[in-house]
């Protein structure tokens, strides 16, 4: 039998050994990231997530939960997902949930909401969402993703973050820079940035008014990396 997962509704079940799983339709809207969070206290299951016999995450629970990486959905939009949940070893119960993280509009909102959070927190204006800083920001973690493979601030091709600002045609006086690779939020990166006293520099740097966040999940490894372009206009 086939369940239908759906954001914020769990899945209470049951597994045995011998069990040949529990498959389940996932139910989202396309192109929205996703994650799926397993607990139990009796048995240590194994989630993938598939696309037809393909395996394109997994994630085995060897305490009493576990959780995906972020399922890419730019990569999968529109594609039929599909979530197993199979028995490693022991009996019990277990609970699945998706948590939908959003499509890549949302994901950027969020990034700048936490950020102008830390900015008013330390009596600054909050920053702007740019189109233009956006999009250099999202080719910068494409070419990341689909190219390099890297985590820095020289694209593939030895472009600089002044050669990225000025191709989309964004005029300025005052530009900065934020990567990170690995935080599983938008919450988590930032935090993370704020540690960082390079970042947190940049980050509440009162010089800056306006802002565009890139997001993108590695294809081969999964790792999520994440831009932050800030900049003064001209």
């Amino acid at each position: 039998m086939t369940f239908i997962l759906k954001k914020g509704k769990a899945f209470q079940g049951y597994l045995s050994p011998g069990d040949p799983g529990q498959l389940f339709d996932i139910d989202l809207e396309a192109g929205h990231f996703f994650t799926l969070k397993l607990k139990s206290k009796t048995i240590s299951p194994r989630i993938t997530v598939e696309l037809g016999s393909e395996v394109i995450e997994q994630s085995t629970c060897y305490s009493d939960q576990c959780k995906t990486g972020t399922i890419d959905g730019e990569r999968f939009k529109g594609d039929a997902l599909v979530a197993r949940v199979l028995p490693m070893n022991g009996s019990g119960e277990f609970k699945l949930k998706l948590i939908d993280h959003g499509d890549l509009d949302v994901i950027a909102k969020q990034v700048i909401r936490f950020t102008n959070r830390m900015r008013r927190r330390n009596g600054l204006d909050p920053l702007k969402k740019n189109p233009r800083l956006t999009k250099a920001a999202q080719g910068h973690v494409n070419d990341m993703d689909t190219v390099g493979r890297y985590l820095g601030h020289d694209s593939s091709d030895g472009r600089s973050l002044t050669d990225r600002i000025n191709e989309v045609g964004y005029k300025w006086r005052y530009i900065a820079e934020n990567a990170a690779s690995g935080q599983g939020s938008a919450k988590q990166v930032v935090k993370t940035w704020m540690n960082s006293p390079g970042h947190r520099a940049n980050l509440l740097n009162d010089e800056i008014g306006e802002i565009g966040i890139g997001f993108a999940i590695d294809d081969e490894s999964g790792v999520p990396y994440w831009i932050q372009k800030f900049a003064a206009p001209a």
